[in-house]
């Protein structure tokens, strides 16, 4: 007898890029199966744009957390991304395990600056002190 269990992505995600920003927000619980979607798309995105500095904002108030091998394709990710020219990471969330979660998986960045806020206005206000628009 032979089973097999493929698991489907739970969770979603959107993403929308201006200019040299990438905006991410992700919505419900996610498996591994979703987190590797969001970082195959996330990357596409940035390969357009890593000739100059960029940035990403991550909204996460709409997102319900996610099973723990979902971390892997989110470091690597992160790994990428460091080496590759992203200088800002802005993440917002409601929850502060969700900050302690993001926090762990940006131990990574030696380039990347990394904040988190309440509102997504804050981020983009934060960003554009920066010189990201």
């Amino acid at each position: 007898m032979k089973i097999t269990n493929k698991l489907k992505e739970h969770g979603s995600f959107t993403f929308e890029k201006k200019g040299q920003l990438i905006i991410s927000r992700a919505y419900d619980a996610w498996n591994k199966e979703t987190a590797q979607s969001m970082c195959s798309e996330c990357l596409k995105l940035a390969q357009s744009i890593k000739d100059k500095p960029w940035a990403i904002l991550v909204d996460l108030t709409q997102w319900e957390f996610g099973t723990p091998d979902m971390w892997e394709p989110i470091e690597e990710l992160n790994q990428w991304a460091n080496k590759n020219n992203q200088k800002f990471e802005a993440v917002v969330c409601s929850l502060n395990i969700q900050q302690k979660l993001l926090e762990k998986s940006h131990e990574i960045f030696t380039e990347v600056n990394s904040q988190f806020f309440k509102t997504e206005n804050d981020a983009l206000q934060w960003l554009k002190s920066n010189g990201i628009e």
